[in-house]
């Protein structure tokens, strides 16, 4: 359990203390982004979804979709009904479903693990990315279908079923190069998490603990009710243990620029409920699994 910590920790820290004696720029940090996401995190969720479903069409995995669109419709609801600020909102209803999963489940448990961790990515995002620019917005610059139609990782993992289902193969030649670069997307997206936090160091610790709190309590009590019920069973559930208590994703730094909401706000809650995630409620995760 210590060494996969220290893998978190190090990088996720190392972004940290980059951003506090560089100060990069607004638009270095979005740059910075944009390269983890198309160049690192992208090819990494297309190798491992095709190779956990070209081999034997387990389609169980959607069940992780499924779950993480459930979580956040729950926790929506919930929280227009308790917070008065959409930034709450927002940052209790979008996890960080894939930044620091992934580097847990490709330590873990390989491919396997990282594609059920893009399954439970494509349910958080889709059904976040839909309800936030319809309900949270104050400048709506984009519709909710266009959104969707700009996340990459959303391509690369419907692209790897799509591959899958119609038994395609892909050359070694090409698959391994692809690879190459998905295998050090997990420490660089730590990296940037950390840079991106470490940017906007402007918290409130009661608002990180609320929305952490709202969602930590709706994912675990759902997570394990699927999980009794036989729903969601293997390396699934390990995923789906360790996503339940994951942090506000730093995607929402992001989204609040666009729909005008404040980003120092929500970056501090990003910042507050990573490190409740981290320190004390992953560790107790990690045990389970």
């Amino acid at each position: 359990m210590l060494q996969e910590l220290l893998d978190i920790y190090l990088p996720l820290f190392s972004g940290l203390l980059f951003s506090y004696f560089y100060k990069p720029k607004e638009n270095e940090v979005g740059l910075f982004a944009k390269i983890v996401l198309y160049v690192f995190l992208t090819p990494l969720l297309f190798t491992s979804t095709y190779s956990r479903l070209s081999g034997k069409h387990d389609l169980s995995v959607v069940n992780l979709s499924l779950l993480s669109s459930i979580l956040v419709l729950v926790t929506f609801a919930i929280g227009r009904k308790l917070f008065k600020r959409k930034e709450l909102i927002l940052t209790s209803m979008y996890a960080n479903a894939g930044y620091i999963p992934l580097g847990i489940a490709q330590n873990l448990w390989g491919n396997t693990g990282v594609a059920s961790v893009g399954f439970y990515i494509l349910g958080n995002n889709i059904t976040s990315n839909i309800l936030s620019p319809i309900y949270l917005a104050n400048d709506r610059k984009e519709s909710p279908l266009e959104r969707l139609l700009k996340y990459p990782l959303t391509y690369a993992i419907l692209l790897a079923v799509l591959f899958a289902s119609l038994r395609l193969q892909i050359p070694e030649i090409v698959l391994e190069p692809i690879s190459t670069l998905g295998n050090v997307a997990s420490t660089v997206a730590l990296v940037q998490l950390g840079v991106e936090v470490g940017s906007h160091l402007d918290f409130s610790l009661l608002d990180g603990i609320k929305t952490y709190f709202l969602r930590l309590v709706v994912a675990i009590s759902i997570t394990w009710l699927l999980i009794w019920l036989g729903l969601i069973g293997g390396i699934d559930s390990k995923v789906a243990i360790i996503e339940s208590v994951m942090p506000s994703a730093v995607s929402c730094v992001v989204i609040a620029r666009e729909l005008g909401l404040d980003p120092k706000t929500t970056s501090g809650i990003v910042f507050v409920s990573t490190l409740i995630s981290t320190f004390v409620f992953l560790p107790i995760a990690l045990l389970f699994v």
